[in-house]
C-alpha cells in the first residue's frame, strides 16, 4: 500500500466527522427557522390596542375564568365603569341556570359591583353574531366605545370580523388579549391545545373571508349612523 493511500484512509474519520457536524448544523438551522416560523404564526394571531378609557368593557364568551378576571382588573384600573357580557344562551347545572348569571357571580366575587355589570339579550352562536350583540348592547347603553376582552390568540380573528361588523358605525373598538391564557402565542406548538386552537383560528379566519366574499350571510353588518 502506498503512503498516499494510507494518508487518505487515515483522513476518512476526520472527513466523516466534518460531514456529520455540517449535517447537525443544517438540522439545527432548519429547526431554528421552523420554531421561528411557528412562533411568528402564533404571534400574528395576537393584537393588543394601546388602551384608553372606554364606555364599555365587553367580555366575549369562552375561557370565562381568565377573561372575566382580566375584565375585572381593567374595571378596577379605571378603563371603564361598565362591563358588558355577551350571551350564548348556555345554561349551567341540572336547573339550567343561565350561564351569564354564573359570570355575574364570578365578577361580583372579583369585587365588581352588580350595578356595573350588564348583559345583552341577543343570543350569539358565533363570534360574528357576538359583534351584532355588542352593537345592540352599545345602542341600549348609549355607548360609543368598547374594549373587547378575549384570549390573546383569538384577537386577530375577532378584529377581522369586527372590522366588518363595525365598519358602518362611528364606534371606537379596542382589543385586549388576555396573556394568562393556557396557550402561549410564542410556544403554542408545544401543546396539543396549542395546535388545536392556533390551527383552528387560521382555518376560521380563512373560512370567514370565503363566507364574506361569497356573500354567505353568517355575520350581519349593521348600518348605524
Amino acid at each position: 500500500m502506498s503512503m498516499g493511500s494510507s494518508e487518505t484512509e487515515s483522513n476518512l474519520p476526520v472527513v466523516q466527522k466534518k460531514k456529520n457536524i455540517r449535517k447537525w448544523i443544517i438540522l439545527l438551522i432548519i429547526i431554528a427557522v421552523l420554531m421561528g416560523f411557528l412562533s411568528l404564526a402564533g404571534e400574528y394571531l395576537t393584537i393588543d390596542s394601546e388602551l384608553n378609557h372606554a364606555d364599555l368593557i365587553v367580555v366575549l364568551s369562552g375561557n370565562d375564568a381568565v377573561r372575566l378576571k382580566a375584565a375585572a382588573e381593567l374595571y378596577k384600573e379605571g378603563y371603564s365603569e361598565t362591563i358588558l357580557l355577551t350571551n350564548t344562551g348556555r345554561t349551567y347545572g341540572e336547573y339550567n341556570i343561565p350561564y351569564t348569571q354564573l359570570q355575574i357571580e364570578m365578577l361580583k366575587e372579583l369585587d365588581v359591583p352588580e350595578g356595573a355589570i350588564h348583559q345583552v339579550d341577543f343570543v350569539a352562536k358565533n363570534t360574528g353574531q357576538e359583534g351584532t350583540a355588542i352593537i345592540e348592547g352599545m345602542v341600549n347603553l348609549r355607548a360609543n366605545s368598547v374594549i373587547i376582552v378575549t384570549d390573546a390568540w383569538h384577537t386577530r380573528r375577532v378584529k377581522t370580523i369586527f372590522d366588518d361588523t363595525f365598519s358602518n358605525t362611528n364606534y371606537s373598538v379596542q382589543y385586549y388579549g388576555v396573556s394568562e391564557s393556557k396557550i402561549n402565542p410564542k410556544l403554542w406548538w408545544l401543546s396539543a391545545d396549542g395546535w388545536k386552537n392556533v390551527i383552528g383560528e387560521y382555518i376560521r379566519i380563512i373560512g370567514y373571508y370565503i363566507k364574506r366574499d361569497t356573500n354567505i350571510p353568517d355575520y350581519p353588518i349593521f348600518n348605524i349612523s
